[in-house]
C-alpha cells in the first residue's frame, strides 16, 4: 500500500495509526490478567504492609503503654516498700505458731483428763483396800485370808503404777505449760506487729487507692488489645522485670541490662517485623527509632 493509496483512503490511515499505538510498550493498557511477577510482588507487599506492620506496631505500642503503667505501679509498690511481704510472712508465722499452740494445748487437755481419769481410779482403789483391810481380820480361813492379802497386794500395785504415771503426766503437764506460755507470748508479739504493719499498709492504700484504680483500669484495657500469646509473653517477663517488660534498643545495647545486641539483629529489631527478646536479660525490645516516630 503506497502513500497516495492512504492519503485516498482516511481509513486505512486513522487503523494504521491506531495499530501502532496499540502495540507501543510504554503506552500499552496492561491486562491485570496478565501474569507479570513484578505486579505480583507489589500485591504481596502491599498485603504484607497491610495485614502484618500495623498490628505488630500496635502491639509494639501496647507493650509500651503497658510498660509506663507498670512502672508507675512498681513505684506505687516502692512506696509500700516491705509491707506486703512483711505481713505475709507476719501471717504465716501466727498461723505456724497458733497451729501449735492449740495443739499443745490439746496435749495439755487430755493430759489433765488421764490424770483425773487416774486419780479417780486410784480413789476407788483405796477404798477397795480399806474394804479388804478390814474384811481380812474376819476370815474363818486361812486360805480366805492370803486371797484377800494378794488382792490388797494387787490393788498396791496399780495404784503404785498409777502414782508414777501421774508423776510423768505432771512433769509433761509443766513441761508443755511452759511451751504454750511461751507460744502464746511469740503469738501475742505477732499479732501486735501484725496490727501495726496493716495499719500503716492500709494508710498507704487509701493514699494510693485512686491512683490504682486508674492505672489498673488502663492496665486492663490495653492487656484486652493483645493476643493470648502476646499477653502472655509480655506479663511472663513482666513477673521477672516488675514494671520494667520492655527496653530500648540504643546504640546497639540493650537498655534494661546494657548488653550488647548483634549489628544484624538490632537491623531485624528496627524493622518492627517481629518480636524480638533480649537475649541477655529476657526483655522485649523496641528499636530507639521505633519509639521516636
Amino acid at each position: 500500500m503506497n502513500e497516495n493509496t492512504i492519503n485516498e483512503n482516511p481509513d486505512l490511515r486513522n487503523e494504521e495509526i491506531k495499530s501502532d499505538i496499540t502495540e507501543d510498550p510504554v503506552t500499552a493498557e496492561v491486562n491485570p490478567d496478565d501474569d507479570l511477577p513484578g505486579d505480583r510482588f507489589q500485591v504481596y507487599f502491599s498485603e504484607a504492609v497491610e495485614s502484618e506492620g500495623p498490628k505488630l506496631t500496635d502491639i509494639l505500642n501496647t507493650f509500651l503503654e503497658l510498660k509506663n503503667i507498670d512502672s508507675e505501679l512498681a513505684e506505687i509498690d516502692e512506696e509500700k516498700g516491705d509491707l506486703p511481704e512483711d505481713i505475709d510472712i507476719i501471717k504465716s508465722k501466727s498461723e505456724a505458731i497458733d497451729s501449735k499452740l492449740n495443739s499443745r494445748k490439746a496435749d495439755l487437755l487430755s493430759l489433765e483428763k488421764e490424770k483425773s481419769e487416774l486419780l479417780e481410779t486410784d480413789k476407788s482403789y483405796e477404798e477397795r483396800i480399806n474394804k479388804y483391810d478390814e474384811q481380812k481380820y474376819d476370815v474363818r480361813s486361812n486360805k480366805e485370808y492370803d486371797e484377800i492379802v494378794k488382792t490388797i497386794e494387787s490393788l498396791f500395785e496399780e495404784v503404785q503404777k498409777n502414782e508414777s504415771r501421774i508423776v510423768v503426766i505432771s512433769a509433761e503437764t509443766e513441761k508443755i505449760s511452759a511451751e504454750v506460755s511461751e507460744l502464746e507470748s511469740k503469738y501475742n508479739e505477732l499479732q501486735s506487729e501484725l496490727k501495726e504493719k496493716q495499719a500503716l499498709l492500709d494508710e498507704l492504700n487509701e493514699e494510693y487507692k485512686q491512683e490504682e484504680i486508674v492505672l489498673t483500669g488502663k492496665r486492663n484495657e490495653l492487656s484486652n488489645k493483645l493476643d493470648e500469646e502476646s499477653k502472655s509473653l509480655y506479663e511472663r517477663i513482666n513477673k521477672m522485670h516488675k514494671g520494667e517488660a520492655t527496653a530500648i534498643v540504643r546504640k546497639g545495647n540493650c537498655s534494661g541490662c546494657y548488653n550488647s545486641i548483634p549489628p544484624q539483629r538490632v537491623i531485624e529489631i528496627k524493622s518492627a517485623e517481629k518480636i524480638y527478646t533480649c537475649q541477655s536479660c529476657g526483655r522485649i525490645l523496641i528499636s530507639e527509632e521505633f519509639t521516636a516516630s
